[in-house]
């Protein structure tokens, strides 16, 4: 590294998808081994990480809307593109990385002008209950579940990330700023949401990655965790999903009566859109008579 020159904490190869998005995969400078990314989450070396691979892809990438993954090395041959991307020319320098350290950043997107994502209201009233549109229209309401019901970590007035069950019922944790944290008040004052983990200070940043690795702790690891950024969001406020193996998902969660309440509410969305699409093709199968 020359005199005076900026230190990298992070490694990246850049592709392009059929359809025109920009892939990305990160890894870890040459300076680090962790072995997996729970050992990594727990080192100096996270913040730097993430504030470097946030700088490629938000300002020399220009990407405003995103979805980004972060998948143990373990599980990379499970996406073809992730695959051929990883195994291109120029990107020997993150594989050696991700594999030293077990774990990369997968991210896919674009710069497109970002439209209106529509907020969950009440997500600083943990007595407010879960029933919120999102952006693709789909309504989701749980009756008999507050957001205190389904929180789980984070319950201390002081907690700076909070994480819950997700709200439609599916194999994963999912993680948001808690009200009270600093960022969350900054955005509040302008009566907005923190919506990008650039808004996040160091601390918060550090303790949303770790709490993270502290919950899929329950079930021996993690499959993958997401974090959807612009178009890619569907509700406005940051959240980092947790997907955990839907086996050990279950094996925990099965026979607690919140999980199976949100199970519940889950298969009757479902049953009601099939209702609705079997009656609008009936719809436009007499039109066309």
């Amino acid at each position: 590294m020359a005199d005076g020159e900026k230190r990298r904490h992070a490694v990246h190869h850049v592709g392009m998808s059929q359809r025109g998005n920009i892939l990305v995969v990160l890894a870890p400078s040459a300076d680090t081994v962790a072995g997996s990314f729970e050992s990594f989450a727990e080192s100096e070396q996270l913040v730097p990480f993430m504030r470097d691979a946030l700088s490629v892809v938000e300002s020399e990438l220009g990407l405003t809307s995103y979805h980004l993954r972060l998948l143990p090395w373990s599980a990379i041959t499970s996406d073809e593109s992730l695959t051929l991307l990883l195994f291109s020319e120029g990107a020997e320098a993150v594989a050696e990385q991700g594999q030293r350290c077990g774990f990369v950043v997968y991210v896919a997107g674009n710069n497109g002008v970002v439209r209106y994502i529509p907020v969950i209201d009440g997500m600083d009233r943990l007595d407010a209950p879960i029933n919120y549109q999102d952006a693709e229209g789909k309504e989701v309401e749980v009756p008999d579940l507050t957001l205190r019901s389904v929180l789980i970590h984070g319950q201390e007035p002081e907690s700076l990330i909070r994480g819950n069950l997700d709200f439609q019922g599916r194999s994963c944790y999912v993680l948001v700023l808690a009200p009270d944290a600093p960022s969350a008040r900054r955005a509040a004052a302008k009566d907005e949401v923190v919506r990008r983990q650039a808004e996040l200070d160091d601390v918060e940043l550090a303790e949303l990655w770790r709490s993270a690795v502290l919950l899929a702790g329950h079930h021996g690891g993690f499959e993958e965790m997401h974090l959807n950024a612009g178009n890619f969001q569907n509700v406005a406020h940051m959240h980092l999903k947790v997907w955990i193996e839907k086996e050990k998902f279950r094996s925990l969660w099965f026979d607690q009566e919140v999980y199976r309440k949100l199970l519940d509410a889950r298969r009757k969305r479902e049953e009601a859109r099939e209702t609705e699409d079997s009656e609008l093709a009936k719809a436009i199968a007499l039109s066309l008579e």
